[in-house]
């Protein structure tokens, strides 16, 4: 029995079963089968990816509505109203699984922020829960982006002022939901990491990579040819993506016409002087898929200087299209990245350290090409599937170890 935050969906698995049906999914298969080439892109990559993935087999059951208003208010363009919409549909839908379905089978299996109500009930009808973690522990992204106000009171938007007023009550209950895990599958070594350094057991926590895509036919550029090397960026244009750093670095590394730094994505920070001056980066703003896919191609060097994350999704993407990465060990990177094999790992919040990667790539461009063949490689060889199948024997290993009722209605049985 799963639950999955972003689509908002519930998944009731039957692994003999070759069918998985849902009427969420299935009425947006047919949308997006009808009238996708006809959305705007980022309307038809939503869609995209509310559709119930193949791995997963047996009968789907959606509780969809919250999310359809989440998806309406992210286009009003007030991130306040956007951030009390998420936080009511995520605990709304939250309520609507532990009152319709905790119970219903002896293991749950739920997304961190959307499962304290149904891991709650869960427990008290004696089941197990699990709990898939995807960010850091919410004590240390609470301090990163409290430390990063404090260095940069610029950024103190209504939407930031928000954001931290509500870390306390966020704080409470994400503990609440760590506590009622059986185990917790996280998606990065740094993520358990950050879990172990808050004082839980590690042998609560599991951790597997998030995978790959598959990787690109037609790879990013990544040294070869001629003009001004590309340092791209693809995430939140962020305080917890380094933002700061990444323009403090390019207004260090004055490189001049030699180098374009390109950043993509939605801006959540307000406009800085260093973006104004001549040689500034360039925002593309939020690119559909295919814009998205050119700006790789077009790329020479990723760069992603988070101070905090599960495992940045956009990181994986540069891995699949053969670029060089220069990231930070809090992007969950991992044995993805190896300096100097297929880019570099530097200190966090450190505009220098940044600097000088980029330095280094813009001065040994002829070595990008063999970097990014790395990259590929590393892609290959950790994909979707690998990640699934690794996934999936720590579940069946945990299983094994706390076997389940014999029954597997027993459970539901006791509810009322």
């Amino acid at each position: 029995f799963f639950k999955q935050k972003t689509a908002y969906e519930l998944y009731q698995c039957d692994w003999s079963s070759d069918v998985c049906s849902s009427d969420l999914s299935r009425g947006l298969g047919r949308i997006e089968e009808r009238f996708g080439a006809h959305l705007p892109g980022r309307w038809a990559d939503r869609l995209a990816r509310r559709i119930a993935p193949a791995l997963l087999k047996g009968r789907v059951e959606s509780v969809s509505r919250h999310e359809w208003v989440r998806l309406l208010a992210g286009q009003l363009g007030s991130e306040v109203l956007h951030h009390q919409i998420w936080k009511w549909a995520e605990s709304g839908f939250d309520r609507a699984v532990a009152r319709r379905y905790a119970g219903w089978h002896q293991c749950v299996y739920g997304m961190e922020g959307s499962s304290l109500a149904t891991f709650t009930r869960q427990k008290a009808l004696g089941g197990v829960c699990v709990l898939r973690q995807v960010n850091a522990h919410v004590g240390f992204v609470a301090r990163t982006l409290r430390r990063e106000v404090d260095r940069f009171p610029q950024f103190r938007t209504a939407y930031m002022n928000q954001l931290l007023a509500d870390y306390d009550s966020v704080i409470r209950r994400r503990t609440a939901e760590y506590a009622a895990a059986d185990l917790i599958v996280a998606n990065s070594a740094f993520v358990k990491t950050t879990f172990v350094a808050e004082g839980i057991r590690a042998d609560k926590i599991q951790h597997v990579a998030t995978g790959c895509p598959p990787p690109m036919a037609r790879p990013a550029r990544a040294g070869a040819g001629s003009g001004p090397l590309v340092f791209l960026f693809v995430g939140t244009l962020s305080l917890r993506k380094g933002i700061p750093y990444l323009l403090e670095a390019w207004h260090r590394l004055r490189a001049g016409r030699a180098a374009e730094l390109w950043l993509a994505g939605t801006r959540e920070l307000p406009r800085l002087p260093k973006e104004e001056a001549d040689g500034g980066p360039r925002w593309l703003g939020m690119l559909d898929r295919g814009k998205l896919e050119a700006a790789y191609r077009q790329a020479d060097v990723f760069v992603l200087p988070s101070l905090c994350e599960g495992l940045a999704h956009a990181l994986l993407e540069a891995l699949s299209f053969g670029l060089p990465v220069i990231t930070t060990e809090e992007s969950g990177a991992g044995q993805l990245v190896q300096d100097e094999g297929n880019g570099f790992i530097v200190k966090t919040a450190d505009a220098g350290a940044l600097c000088h990667a980029m330095a280094w790539c813009l001065e040994h461009r002829n070595r990008l090409q063999e970097m990014g063949k790395v990259s590929l490689d590393k892609a290959g060889g950790w994909t979707v599937g690998d990640s699934n199948a690794a996934h999936g024997k720590i579940l069946r290993n945990f299983l094994r170890k706390n076997p389940l009722k014999a029954d597997p209605v027993a459970v539901r049985g006791t509810s009322g």
